[in-house]
């Protein structure tokens, strides 16, 4: 291995511990009751978790995690069609993370997915974007997958990129491909949800 080589890999590492720090800072963990756990993302900076509808049952008790101390939390919206919940933890604040527009993704393109999988808090697995795909009736972006290994534990956490912007929220391994809800359909879910309930 030349300098050079090692050089990049020095700094590709360094830039990886960055994105480790961050994501562990905008990460909460997510408890439904007695049965299981998922990751969600702290939304807006404060007060709000985004997470997997599956991750949340309706009617048991939440409780969303952050650096080992558990808080009640409160389901505010769901949209089950998007696998999407948003819920309310007025204690929890975290970084902004910047949203990535799904036009602009490229097959091929490295991104990360972020959770706790199977129990091992805060883990960054590394994969590459498959394709964006896209509703039948819209064509807008619905999914995004991904060649990247996901658990139980990862549901409801980021999928970011290389520079640590947001693309969507891991949902579900399909055929062993990494599928994400899109960061824009979050937005738009968190938006109408709010403006829901100001109504």
């Amino acid at each position: 291995m030349n300098i050079s080589t090692l050089g990049s890999a020095r700094a590709t590492s360094s830039n990886l511990n960055g994105m480790s720090e961050l994501l562990r800072q905008a990460v909460v963990e997510v408890r439904s009751g007695e049965s299981g756990s998922g990751a969600g993302i702290i939304w807006g900076g404060a007060g709000l978790v985004v997470t997997n509808a599956h991750c949340v049952r309706r009617g048991a008790p939440l409780q969303v995690g952050d650096a080992g101390k558990w808080r009640g939390a409160q389901a505010l919206a769901y949209h089950p069609q998007h696998d999407l919940a948003l819920l309310a933890a007025p204690s929890i604040s975290g970084p902004l993370l910047e949203i990535r527009d799904p036009e602009s993704l490229r097959a091929g393109e490295l991104v990360f997915a972020f959770g706790h999988p199977l129990g091992v808090r805060d883990a960054l697995a590394m994969g590459v974007l498959h394709a964006v795909a896209r509703d039948g009736r819209t064509k807008y972006p619905r999914w995004i997958v991904a060649d990247v290994r996901l658990a139980p534990g990862n549901s409801g956490g980021p999928l970011v990129d290389a520079e640590g912007r947001l693309v969507g929220i891991n949902s579900m391994v399909v055929n062993g491909l990494g599928v994400a809800v899109p960061a824009g359909l979050v937005q738009q879910f968190v938006e109408r949800a709010l403006s829901q309930r100001a109504a």
